[in-house]
């Protein structure tokens, strides 16, 4: 007699991606897609760099912001053109390393810097360094469920 084993496997579930948190009731239509990015009304002029950069205009400017600028690659931006930069995604450490300068050289004095990068802390540990070697100040990170944002202030040049 030859006895068989059949093992049944379970189809393997999925769970569903977590909604994203509401919006505040009394809160401004797209404000919840920016709410990482801190206060945006004193801003002058916006530059979001790289990928994902489109939906972002179209959530600040539903925000309120009145001056939004979206480069895609790695053109080079104007002088002193923007009081807030921001990268929605780092490609890589190579990338952004090559793309600081641009970035630091488009900051107005007193401007600021927002990026969103990978959960590893070795990288959240780099990108300070590259922040500091730059003279950008008052870093900060922040987690969020798909990485760290980072800001940094470029110092307002007439008390430096």
């Amino acid at each position: 007699m030859m006895l068989s084993t059949h093992a049944a496997t379970m189809p393997r579930r999925v769970p569903p991606n977590p909604p994203p948190n509401p919006p505040p009731p009394d809160a401004e239509p797209g404000t919840s897609r920016i709410a990482w990015l801190g206060p945006i009304e004193d801003e002058d002029h916006i530059l979001v760099l790289g990928g994902q950069g489109p939906e972002l205009m179209c959530a600040l400017l539903h925000a309120g912001a009145t001056n939004v600028t979206h480069l895609r690659g790695h053109e080079r931006p104007e002088p002193d053109s923007a009081s807030l930069v921001i990268v929605p995604r780092i490609p890589s450490l190579d990338w952004l390393a090559t793309a600081l300068p641009s970035i630091r050289r488009a900051l107005t004095s007193g401007g600021r810097l927002v990026l969103h990068a990978s959960g590893q802390v070795a990288t959240q540990a780099q990108i300070r360094r590259m922040l500091t070697l730059l003279g950008l100040t008052a870093i900060h990170a922040r987690a969020t469920p798909d990485g760290h944002v980072l800001s940094a202030a470029l110092p307002d040049r007439k008390f430096a």
